[in-house]
């Protein structure tokens, strides 16, 4: 049975999800261009866009989507922040990331990031 959620709880939005690939962890991270195109809307002539996420901890981290110039397929990225982030969260290859937005009013956008560990013989995504 599906309920309606009240206005005092809190919902979460996915907005795409990812497993990370060696270019993720170790250069930068391709962002789904659909996603980019629907939530994050860059000033015109502009290339890049810096936005912030909380991560499960409340922790702030600030990322800059950057796309190609000139270009019908803008190829998306996240540059400044996110290798720290990697870093920090000790981020591998195979992982996963999701992009939410939290609140009934979209507050905010969250990052969560998950780990694919084989428990008896099945897979089950950890959050890290």
């Amino acid at each position: 049975m599906h309920m309606q959620s009240s206005e005092s709880e809190p919902v979460m939005k996915e907005l795409c999800s990812k497993i990370l690939t060696a270019t993720d962890v170790g250069v930068r991270f391709s962002f789904p261009t659909a996603t980019m195109r629907e939530y994050f809307k860059l000033l015109e002539g502009s290339q890049s866009l810096d936005f912030q996420v909380r991560d499960k901890y409340s922790k702030v981290w600030t990322f800059r989507l950057y796309t190609r110039k000139n270009d019908g397929h803008p190829k998306p990225v996240l540059t400044k922040g996110w290798l720290d982030f990697v870093k920090r969260m000790g981020l591998k290859v195979g992982d996963k990331v999701i992009f939410v937005l939290h609140g009934n009013h979209n507050d905010h956008l969250g990052i969560l990031v998950k780990r694919n560990i084989k428990l008896l013989g099945s897979e089950h995504w950890a959050d890290l």
